[in-house]
């Protein structure tokens, strides 16, 4: 895997390296053949020509893995071979060639541009499309269009059974066998005007459909609503307590609180002067004696010190937003659900922008701290941001333990762990969350205010408040202990302050100064 992901990264740092003379002098950049034309195709390769801007051309021969040619704003990219899944995904312009088949979701999201399959493609091609054309000149599997919106998906061979499933809006061609539709589509003809404006999108291609092409689109009468969960926590950390030590420490003494977020040995890394990353919409006019120093987590405008949460809404800009960013979290609840390999090509690519040296984080809920542990064990990932709401509604005590056991049996208790607080977050929450084992909490500054400041100016005064408030009751909290640290914090600090929380968090309960029965052992 680590061999995969250095050839991958290496493949697009070249890539980039000669595109932009490329566009300059109107060239083609081939990959996949030496200096004398003799055929040298890669194989897979993940994550390859992330973002390809306008005017660019490239060719390349070989078998390539997941999320190849992933929001393509324009140009042109052929590859001469075989794609695993994710191919084109989140494109909104250009031209895009696969030769032989592409694997499962091929087109996925797309708002705009052409992909062409000359052979055939997996399941669920065109999932979630909201413009742009898909033709497949082979044979389409099952679900194909599923959740479409918008744009035009062509198959000219055949299609598995429940095509335009779940599907609002755009059209699906097929001009082979097709079985079935799925729940929330019909099937209807051709008629004289479309095949003539099917067959002009197909002339480029010499491909044509027949007059008895079937036309496959929503069915307003038959939509299949879908209402997920409500994604919530039950209660906060007011009843757990922090216990005061015998004696405490002046309170003008050094207290160091600063946690640092590193990609290996030699990384200078994130330096986090406050163990918080307030989350804001955009890093634009953050400025203060604190804030210039704080990393924040955003979605525009990143500063050099801050993380830059993508997701599926942002993905498509992660190649201007990363460059200038200290680092990514890969946001897995706001995307599609994503199996291991998937995630590690979606996470290359996005490396090919960030850089090698600055951290990659991926975040996800607690009811799924499990499998995000897995990936922090198996692959190349730095941290993890831990979100405390779930549909499953877990007591906030409660979660402490679960992120802790599972951290210590997938062997990742020593990786950062950011813990999401979805309430008014206080320096306590920050000193209770290390001692539990999240070194960093992430909050919204104004989850507990009725407004947000509406200038620039006016936000990062109130967040710069807010920050120095963190700080002061962060300092006598840990003082008041008798703590010079922040690392030194553990479990033995807390208290359940009643009797279920300490049922739900194994912590000792307050007075009997020991767990109750059933954690003993734990």
């Amino acid at each position: 895997m680590v061999d995969e992901v250095a050839k991958s990264l290496k493949l697009n740092r070249n890539l980039s390296n000669n595109l932009s003379k490329a566009i300059e002098l109107d060239r083609a950049i081939k990959i996949g053949w030496g200096a004398q034309g003799d055929a040298k195709p890669k194989e897979g390769e993940v994550g390859i020509a992330p973002h390809l801007p306008d005017g660019a051309r490239v060719r390349l021969l070989g078998n390539l893995g997941d999320f190849t040619a992933f929001c393509c704003k324009g140009g042109t990219f052929t590859l001469e071979g075989n794609a695993l899944g994710w191919f084109g995904a989140f494109s909104s312009g250009g031209r895009l060639v696969v030769e032989r088949d592409a694997g499962f979701r091929c087109g996925h999201g797309m708002t705009g541009g052409r992909l062409f399959c000359q052979g055939s493609v997996g399941d669920e091609a065109g999932a979630a499309l909201n413009g742009g054309t898909l033709i497949v000149r082979g044979h389409a599997g099952q679900r194909t269009g599923i959740g479409m919106q918008d744009g035009t998906v062509i198959v000219v061979g055949d299609c598995k059974a429940d095509a335009g499933q779940g599907m609002t809006g755009g059209r699906i061609i097929v001009d082979g066998r097709c079985l079935p539709e799925g729940e929330g589509a019909l099937q209807r003809g051709l008629t004289k005007a479309e095949h003539k404006e099917i067959n002009g999108l197909l002339k480029e291609h010499d491909l044509t459909v027949s007059e008895d092409a079937v036309v496959i689109e929503a069915d307003a009468s038959s939509s299949i609503p879908s209402t997920p969960p409500q994604k919530t926590v039950w209660g906060d950390f007011s009843d757990i307590g922090l216990i005061s030590g015998e004696i405490p420490i002046d309170a003008s003494s050094p207290i160091d609180v600063v946690t640092l977020l590193t990609r290996g040995e030699e990384d200078d890394g994130i330096v986090f002067p406050l163990p918080v990353l307030p989350e804001l919409e955009s890093g634009k006019g953050l400025s203060g004696s604190l804030l210039s120093e704080q990393p924040c987590l955003v979605e525009a405008d990143p500063r050099g010190i801050d993380l830059v949460r993508i997701g599926e809404t942002n993905v498509s800009n992660a190649d201007s937003l990363l460059p200038n960013a200290a680092g990514v979290v890969l946001d897995l609840d706001d995307f599609p659900p994503l199996h291991d390999g998937e995630i590690l090509a979606l996470m290359t690519g996005l490396r090919s922008h960030l850089g090698d040296d600055k951290p990659t984080l991926i975040a996800g809920r607690v009811d799924r701290v499990t499998n995000l542990h897995r990936m922090l064990n198996d692959q190349p990932i730095d941290g993890a941001i831990i979100r405390l709401t779930s549909g499953l509604g877990m007591a906030a005590p409660a979660a402490l333990p679960r992120i802790g056991l599972s951290a210590r049996d997938a062997g990742v208790s020593e990786t950062l762990h950011i813990l999401d607080i979805p309430w008014g977050a206080t320096a306590d929450d920050a000193a209770i969350a290390a001692a539990a084992g999240c070194g960093i909490i992430r909050a919204n500054p104004f989850e507990a205010e009725e407004e947000i400041p509406g200038t620039q100016k006016a936000r990062a005064v109130a967040v710069e408040n807010w920050l120095a408030e963190f700080s002061a009751t962060l300092r006598g909290r840990l003082t008041d202990m008798g703590v010079d640290a922040l690392e030194k914090l553990n479990r033995r600090h807390l208290r359940a302050l009643e009797h279920d929380t300490a049922a739900q968090s194994g912590l000792r309960l307050a007075g009997y100064d020991r767990p109750l029965p059933q954690w003993m052992g734990q």
